[in-house]
């Protein structure tokens, strides 16, 4: 049922009071109340949001000073009832007056010296509905926020979860450079030696160190063969002669970096390749090695150890990018979501 409650301090007279007991005739019964916070009460009491009339009578019609009293007393009125849309009772509306008051958020003006208890019925039942529309606007609204709020509350929680599993593998990262992610191949080295003995004997001891051994003679053959290890999963580290047939140390490690951008390499230079050696600065990431070897335990050992931390920081990529793919899923669910009228 459409109901109202009449803001008015010094009571219903004259012919609001006629207003009121004509609407309570016909159905739409209307609380009056002298104080705003105790119509608060009554309003959030009620199933249906009632209309909310604001006796302003004794405020005058025509300057722009009483323009300005009845703003500010919609916008006290508002202030307690933010829902509400006020009916302002006036006596003797002008255009100053409708125009202050809509502007400052009222519903209607009713000019009790013209409107009749039809009109008035009207008004009530379009403000009645139009304030039950808003609560349900309002309600729709805010089961969206509560909906979007979970949302960000399980983003939060998956990336927490996200983070942890990043710090706890790059601990196991270093802890022991070796990662049981999915991919468990040993770390692989491409080794390019044209003088077989030298190869032969770097091939072995990095096969006991644990490391895969690829070796070849010549730059082309390492080029080309590099095509598979990276279908395979990669080339980790590379140690290469800087005197090589046809093509030197330095173009076969830069043409290797075309399909690892960041591959590590020691050039093994042997007496008067010191200008090749000198071009490995240009490229970076490369470490010139002095032939004959002057501690060949030692370049094993280093090797083994680049090559292991390269292979580690492969599956870290790996495992972040899975990271990466799940939050982008979360993400497009988030996306999907209707959005808030």
């Amino acid at each position: 049922m459409d109901t109202g409650i009449l803001l008015a301090p010094a009571g219903a007279t004259g012919p609001l009071r006629g207003l009121v007991d004509r609407l309570a005739s016909i159905g739409v019964p209307i609380t009056i109340i002298g104080e705003i916070a105790a119509a608060a009460v009554h309003s959030a009491s009620r199933p249906r949001p009632p209309a909310i009339l604001l006796d302003l009578r004794d405020v005058g019609t025509g300057d722009d000073e009483n323009a300005q009293k009845v703003t500010e007393a919609v916008r006290r009125t508002l202030e307690i009832l933010p829902h509400s849309m006020p009916i302002v009772i006036a006596a003797g509306v002008t255009t100053p007056v409708v125009t202050a008051a809509i502007r400052a958020g009222a519903g209607d003006v009713l000019d009790v010296t013209l409107e009749g208890t039809a009109a008035a019925r009207a008004m009530v039942q379009r403000i009645c509905q139009r304030q039950s529309d808003r609560r349900l606007e309002l309600t729709v609204m805010e089961e969206q926020r509560a909906i979007i709020e979970q949302l960000l509350k399980d983003l939060i929680r998956t990336e927490r979860r996200a983070i942890d599993g990043e710090e706890a593998l790059a601990t196991r990262v270093r802890a022991s450079r070796e990662l049981a992610v999915t991919d468990t191949r040993l770390p692989a080295v491409v080794l390019v030696e044209s003088e077989r003995h030298v190869a032969d004997e770097l091939a072995e001891r990095l096969e006991g160190a644990g490391v895969a051994t690829f070796a070849y003679v010549s730059g082309e053959e390492a080029v080309r063969e590099s095509a598979q290890l990276s279908e395979s999963g990669g080339i980790d580290f590379a140690i290469v002669a800087a005197r090589l047939p046809s093509m030197s140390g330095i173009d076969t490690v830069r043409a290797l970096r075309e399909r690892t951008a960041s591959l590590q390499a020691f050039l093994l230079a042997a007496p008067g390749d010191e200008q090749l050696a000198a071009g490995a600065d240009e490229l970076g990431g490369i470490m010139a090695i002095q032939k004959p070897i002057a501690d060949l335990e030692e370049l094993i050992t280093r090797a083994a150890e680049l090559a292991r931390e390269s292979r580690a920081r492969t599956r870290e990529a790996i495992y972040l990018q899975r990271i990466k793919e799940r939050h982008e899923h979360v993400l497009e669910r988030y996306r999907s979501l209707p959005r808030a009228p």
